[in-house]
C-alpha cells in the first residue's frame, strides 16, 4: 500500500482535512414545478434590485466554469471504455485511503476470478512484471474471468490481448455471458481465437451482444493439453470515442465544460513522467500510484486527455511536473503543439495525431507552495522552454507567494490558488488579498487568478465525504462561483474538482452500466449555459438569496443567479435600475429536488437518478418563486 498522502496545505490555501440492475445515462428531464402563488408565509416578495452599470471592468469568463481531471483512484477509469480491470496481470492494490463512503467497491478493486486453471507468472511476461498462465489439461479446461460487466444489446465489443502458447494445439474462445435464475449459464456473446505460437503475438476478435445486462462474466477459455499465457488483454465497445466510454462523452458534451485540466497530486509530488504514458498502450507499464495507491493501467496519458477534450469541445489546461524538470516541460509543449515535422510534434504524428492539439495553458506544478525556494530557482526555466516550444503559451504558476511575484511575476500569465473549504468568507477575503497582491507588485498588474482545483473540501475522508454528493454541496458550488464571478476583473479561469467518481466529490458517477448526475452537475450546467458576460451590481437585502447578476453586452439580456439555501420557498421581484426599458423575466430554471422534501442532505441514486435535476419555473413578468433550497438561472429583458 502506498503511502498515505499528507493532508494538503499552502499559505494560500487552508489545510485539507485528514484522510476517508442495468441503469442507462439520463439527460436531465425539465418539469414544471408546482406553482408557489403569492407570498410565501404572508411576507411580500423579496426585492433584487439589478443596476445596469458593470461593478467592474472585467468580464465574466467562460473559463470559470471548467472542470478537472486526474490519475486518482477511479477517476479516469470510470470515463475510459476499457471494461476489464488490471489487464496486466500486475494485481490489485487498495486506494491509499480507505474512504468508500458506502463500502461499495469501484471498478478498480475488480480483480480476476479465482480459479485453479490459470496462475499469475512473471516468467517471461509481455509487458510489465507478470502475466496470466493458463494451464488446461485433456480433461479439464482452463478459464480465466471476469465478473461485473454491462452490456448492451447489439452492440459489438472489441477484444484483443497478447498470447504465446505451449504444447499440442490449443484451442482459445472468448465469451461473455451472464447467470440465469435457474443456475445455467446464457452466452451473450462469443468468439474463437486463432492458435497461438511460442512467441508473444496480438489477437484481435470482435464479438456482438445478444442481450442487455449489467451481470456478465468475461471468460477466456482454453481447451487441449499446455500452456497458453495472456497479457494487456482488452475489452471495448465499438462505441468508444478515442478509448473513453461514449456515454460520459455525451454527459460531458451536454455539460460542455470550456475548460478540463489535467494535473493533481501524481504530476508533483507523485513521481508521474508524462512521456512513460505515450504511444502504444499495450506497449506502456503499468505502475504504482504512489499518491492516491493504485496500480495505474497507464492507458491514459496526454494524448487520451487532448483527445478527450477535441471530444467535448473544452479548452486543455495541462499541469507539468516540477520533478520532471525544465527541459522535459518544453518538450512536452513540442509534442502537443509542435509541426509534425518537429523532434517531438514527429512522435505525436507517429502515435496517430498529425495535428498539433494547440493547448495553450500550462501550469508550472502541482501544489507547490510559491515561497519554497526550489521552486523559485526553477520557474524562470520553465517559463522559457515553455514559451521557446510556444510562443504564446499562456504560463501559469502553482500557489502564489509575493516571492514567486517578485522572480517570476512578469513572465506569467497567472497564479493558481486551489480552495477547498466551506468557509466562503474565507475565499472571498483571500481573493481580494491575492487582487491586492498583484497590483501592488511592481510589473504584475496584467496577472489573472486561475483557481485550478476547488470544492467544499479536499478530505472528509469516511462517510462525511458522501456530503459531497448532497444537495447541500450543490449549494455551496453554486455560492462558491459567485464568489468567483465578483471577482472577475482578476478570476478568469476555475476548475472544480473533480469530473467523474473521485470518493464522491464529483460532478457525476458511473458505474459499467451508466452515468449518474449528481446536484453539483447541474450546477455547472445552469452557469455554464446562462453566464453572461458584464458583471452587474445587484442587491437582494439581507433575507434574500445569494445572487450574482450578469448581461450581455448591449445589457438588453440579464441573467440573475439565485441561491436560495432556506428550507422554505422564496418569492423575488426584479427591479431594474439605469435599463433603458424596464426588466422583464422571460424565462427561469432552477436546480432542485423535484420531490421539495426540503432536505439538505437529498442526492441522486441509481434508482432515483433524476431526484434533483434542472427544473422549469413559472413566472410572472417580475416576480418569481425559487424552491426551497435550490441553485437559478432567472432570464431577463429590457423591454416594455
Amino acid at each position: 500500500m502506498a503511502k498515505r498522502p499528507a493532508p494538503r496545505s499552502s499559505w494560500w490555501q487552508p489545510a485539507r482535512q485528514s484522510a476517508g440492475g442495468l441503469l442507462s445515462a439520463l439527460v436531465a428531464a425539465t418539469v414544471l414545478l408546482p406553482v408557489f402563488a403569492g407570498a410565501v408565509d404572508g411576507k411580500g416578495p423579496v426585492t433584487v434590485k439589478i443596476q445596469s452599470t458593470p461593478i467592474r471592468d472585467g468580464k465574466v469568463s467562460p473559463y470559470l466554469f471548467g472542470n478537472f481531471i486526474e490519475l486518482l483512484d477511479d477517476v479516469a477509469p470510470a470515463m475510459w471504455a476499457e471494461m476489464l480491470n488490471d489487464r496486466s496481470f500486475e494485481g490489485v492494490e487498495p486506494a491509499a485511503r480507505g474512504n468508500y463512503f458506502d463500502g461499495t467497491p469501484s471498478f478498480c478493486d475488480r480483480q480476476w476470478d479465482r480459479s485453479d486453471t490459470w496462475s499469475p507468472d512473471t516468467e517471461g511476461p509481455f509487458n510489465g512484471a507478470r502475466c496470466a498462465n493458463l494451464a488446461p489439461t485433456q480433461d479439464h479446461p482452463a478459464t480465466l474471468a471476469q465478473s461485473g460487466l454491462a452490456v448492451k444489446s447489439g452492440m459489438t465489443y472489441r477484444f484483443s490481448g497478447y498470447f504465446r502458447a505451449e504444447g499440442t494445439p490449443l484451442t482459445v474462445s472468448v465469451s461473455l455471458k451472464t447467470l440465469l435464475p435457474d443456475g445455467s449459464w446464457m452466452t451473450l456473446a462469443s468468439a474463437p481465437l486463432p492458435g497461438a505460437s511460442d512467441k508473444w503475438g496480438k489477437c484481435s476478435v470482435s464479438m456482438a451482444s445478444r442481450g442487455l445486462t449489467d451481470r456478465v462474466v468475461f471468460e477466456l477459455k482454453v481447451e487441449g493439453q499446455g500452456h497458453l499465457w495472456a497479457d494487456k488483454l482488452s475489452l471495448m465497445p465499438d462505441d468508444n470515442v478515442h478509448g473513453w466510454r461514449r456515454d460520459v462523452v455525451d454527459v460531458v458534451k451536454d455539460l460542455h465544460p470550456p475548460m478540463v485540466r489535467w494535473g493533481g497530486s501524481l504530476i508533483d509530488p507523485g513521481g508521474y513522467r508524462w512521456k512513460s504514458g505515450i504511444g502504444d498502450r499495450d506497449a506502456r507499464l503499468p505502475f504504482r500510484n504512489e499518491a492516491w495507491g493504485r496500480i495505474d493501467s497507464n492507458d491514459v496519458g496526454i494524448d487520451e486527455f487532448c483527445q478527450f477534450c477535441e471530444a467535448v469541445g473544452a479548452e486543455p489546461l495541462i499541469c507539468v511536473s516540477l520533478a520532471d524538470g525544465a527541459e522535459s516541460a518544453g518538450e512536452l509543449v513540442e509534442y502537443c503543439n509542435g509541426a509534425a515535422a518537429s523532434t517531438w510534434g514527429a512522435r505525436r504524428a507517429a502515435h496517430g495525431h498529425p495535428a498539433p492539439y494547440r493547448v495553450k495553458y500550462w501550469q508550472v506544478g502541482n501544489e507547490i507552495a510559491g515561497d519554497k525556494q526550489e521552486y523559485l530557482d526553477q520557474i524562470g526555466s520553465f517559463i522559457r522552454e515553455i514559451k521557446q516550444a510556444e510562443p504564446g503559451a499562456f504560463v501559469m504558476s502553482s500557489y502564489p507567494a509575493p516571492g514567486l511575484l517578485e522572480v517570476a511575476g512578469r513572465e506569467l500569465a497567472f497564479v493558481c490558488p486551489h480552495q477547498y473549504t466551506r468557509d466562503l468568507e474565507f475565499c472571498e477575503a483571500s481573493l481580494a488579498d491575492l487582487s491586492e497582491m498583484i497590483d501592488t507588485t511592481p510589473g504584475c498588474k496584467h496577472l489573472k487568478i486561475a483557481i485550478t482545483e476547488w470544492n467544499v473540501s479536499g478530505g472528509e475522508w469516511g462517510l462525511m465525504r458522501g456530503r459531497q454528493m448532497t444537495l447541500e454541496t450543490a449549494l455551496f458550488n453554486a455560492r462558491h462561483l459567485h464568489v468567483m464571478m465578483r471577482h472577475c476583473d482578476k478570476v478568469e479561469i476555475a476548475t472544480r474538482s473533480n469530473m467523474a467518481n473521485s470518493f464522491c466529490g464529483a460532478t457525476f458517477e458511473t458505474n459499467p452500466a451508466g452515468v449518474l448526475k449528481r446536484p453539483s452537475h447541474f450546477v455547472m450546467e445552469l452557469y455554464t449555459r446562462h453566464a453572461r458576460p458584464l458583471p452587474l451590481p445587484v442587491e437582494s437585502g439581507a433575507d434574500g438569496p445569494d445572487v450574482f447578476a450578469c448581461a450581455s453586452a448591449d445589457r438588453q439580456s440579464v441573467t440573475l443567479f439565485a441561491v436560495n439555501p432556506g428550507k422554505e420557498p422564496m418569492e423575488i421581484r426584479l427591479a431594474g435600475e439605469g435599463f433603458e426599458k424596464p426588466l422583464r423575466i422571460i424565462s427561469a430554471e432552477a436546480m432542485c429536488d423535484t420531490r421539495d422534501a426540503r432536505q439538505i442532505d437529498v442526492m441522486n441514486h441509481w434508482v432515483a437518478p433524476d431526484r434533483v435535476k434542472i427544473a422549469s419555473l413559472k413566472t410572472s413578468g417580475e416576480t418569481v418563486t425559487l424552491p426551497a433550497l435550490s441553485v437559478a438561472a432567472i432570464s431577463a429583458e429590457a423591454r416594455e
